[in-house]
């Protein structure tokens, strides 16, 4: 492809569609207007506007996540990408191919220290992506941009990010653009066979094995594999560890599912053989008190990304290739019979997981248990309804409730960047358009991505959002009383109290249907309405604000 006289806004948007772009995420400002201009010859693509570059950057993440795509968010200056750092964390830790551009001001403005310029804007992404640079000749953008989507998608998958300043926007670009398809990355990592034959050794000979099931399993759509290795061995199947938990492994309504991972658990530490399948471990919350893997057991991991094993804890062996490919290559290398699996461990585990699924008592008389909210909205969750949760203090107990059927009928984030499902839920729904799309999350993270509620009314993105509100930041609380000093002697909480605000009144604000109610009872005719209301709705329903989590 040539552009003979065309501008570098032109040409970026020709490279765009040349990957099968067709939507851009975007908070602009003047750096963004040769571009912008481009777009206008062009019907048939989206400029998606957000009112902050948070919302642009996790509405790109669940896009991304969603299709297995790439996904473009357009920010403005170091300004706009700082905004957007906190998402763009969650981005990287689910390995999701979002490609960031940034308008920055002309180089002699950028030379002179100017208005919105620091030196080197692209190290302030640099922690969070794969790659950073800055185009330097407006012939080079075609190429570096083309660049920025090969290394996004190329394993270990994750965000990129490409600076245009606006002198090299608005000049003349002569450069053709690249054929991406000679660039896109179609490389799967296969298993080295000895560690194969190893692996398969272990599961052999272990009387009571473990599976654990990552989000890279759903990733690289090795969820049938991971299924056939399970019921070959007749054993339980766990997805990963709340605390990096991005998206289900395993479906939760297999026979042989059987929770979370928590070294805490029985399941955990009788185990002899723990085989992780596309898991991060570990990501620590607070200073570890006991080891996150049974001294005892056997360990095997694997991981498209070699970084991943052994990160904190040493293996037995590690396996480096694409899950799916390598879960095959186990199951084929099990021996047809003579496995040494304990029998009735699968029934023993799975006792044990249903055991803690059941009716929670009531916390108070007065207020809605935050246990029979998540039941009563475990009832609206079919197998065509998508959940995106959000950081939230009842996510432990969502996770325990809510369905969970890989590939797309939960997505979350374990960045703790509060407001991500507030845009992630919008990419998911413009990537998945037939699927029915809840947002769950807390009033603290609502706070932090209302601007949400304007994308979704704007482009009437009929997404559901289900604020579970308790009127306060429950996690400071709990810190507090893990701490245990005067505040729990006072029953005294600083920083938690968040009442006074109507979410559901903010909504109707932006536009958007918005209902409140207080019973979990309610919930069902809640969600009747807001499912039968054309375009974006919300439901507030208020919760014990004395909660503070498991």
């Amino acid at each position: 492809m040539t552009g003979a006289g065309r501008s570098g806004g032109r040409a970026v948007l020709e490279t765009l569609r040349a990957w099968g772009i067709r939507r851009v995420f975007t908070c602009p400002g003047s750096t963004e207007a040769a571009f912008l201009d481009a777009t206008l010859d062009h019907p048939d693509f989206e400029v998606v506007l957000t009112p902050h570059e948070s919302i642009a950057v996790s509405a790109a993440d669940g896009y991304a996540r969603a299709t297995g795509e790439p996904a473009v968010a357009y920010l403005h200056t170091h300004l706009g990408l700082a905004n957007s750092l906190g998402h763009l964390n969650a981005a990287r830790l689910a390995h999701s191919p979002v490609v960031v551009l940034t308008g920055l001001k002309p180089a002699l403005l950028q030379s002179h220290r100017g208005f919105t310029c620091v030196p080197d804007t692209g190290r302030l992404a640099e922690p969070y992506v794969r790659a950073q640079w800055q185009s330097l000749r407006t012939e080079d953008i075609p190429a570096d941009l083309n660049r920025a989507f090969r290394l996004a998608l190329t394993e270990p998958a994750g965000p990129t990010w490409v600076g245009l300043s606006q002198d090299l926007m608005n000049d003349t670009c002569t450069a053709p653009v690249p054929d991406p398809q000679r660039y896109r990355p179609r490389a799967r990592t296969a298993p080295d066979p000895e560690l194969i034959r190893e692996a398969a050794a272990l599961l052999a000979s272990a009387t009571s094995p473990l599976l654990v099931a990552g989000a890279e399993v759903a990733r690289h759509g090795a969820v049938g594999e991971l299924i056939a290795l399970a019921e070959r061995l007749g054993v339980p199947v766990v997805n990963e560890d709340r605390r990096t938990y991005e998206r289900p492994g395993f479906p939760t309504s297999h026979p042989n599912f059987a929770g979370l991972y928590d070294a805490r658990r029985a399941t955990v530490r009788d185990s002899d053989v723990i085989v992780f399948a596309g898991c991060h471990c570990f990501t620590e919350f607070e200073v570890p008190v006991g080891p996150d893997v049974p001294e005892g057991a056997r360990v095997v991991h694997i991981h498209s990304d070699a970084a991943e094993i052994g990160h904190i804890y040493g293996v037995d062996t590690g396996i480096v290739a694409d899950e799916g490919l390598a879960l095959s290559a186990l199951l084929a290398a099990l021996p047809q019979d003579g496995l040494a699996v304990r029998a009735g461990r699968l029934d023993e585990v799975r006792e044990e997981y249903l055991a803690g699924t059941g009716p929670l008592p009531p916390e108070r008389e007065d207020v809605e248990n935050v246990a029979a909210v998540a039941d009563a909205l475990a009832e609206q969750v079919g197998e065509n309804t998508t959940v995106v949760g959000d950081a939230t203090t009842t996510g432990a107990i969502l996770l325990r409730r809510l369905p969970q059927d890989p590939p797309h009928q939960y997505y979350t984030t374990s960045s703790g960047s509060l407001g991500w499902a507030m845009g992630a839920a919008l990419g998911v729904k413009l990537g998945l358009p037939e699927r029915d799309v809840v947002a769950v999350l807390g009033d603290g993270a609502f706070q932090f991505g209302p601007q949400g509620l304007w994308a979704a009314a704007r482009y009437q993105i009929p997404v559901t959002y289900v604020v579970i509100n308790n009127e306060s930041y429950a996690a400071v609380a709990a810190a507090l009383r893990r701490y245990g000093g005067t505040a729990v002697e006072r029953g005294e909480f600083p920083g938690k109290d968040l009442s006074g605000a109507d979410v559901a009144a903010i909504a109707r604000g932006y536009g958007v249907f918005g209902q409140r109610i207080h019973k979990a009872a309610e919930l069902g005719e809640a969600m009747a309405k807001a499912r039968a209301h054309p375009g974006p709705s919300l439901i507030e329903i208020m919760t014990d604000p004395d909660y503070l989590g498991p």
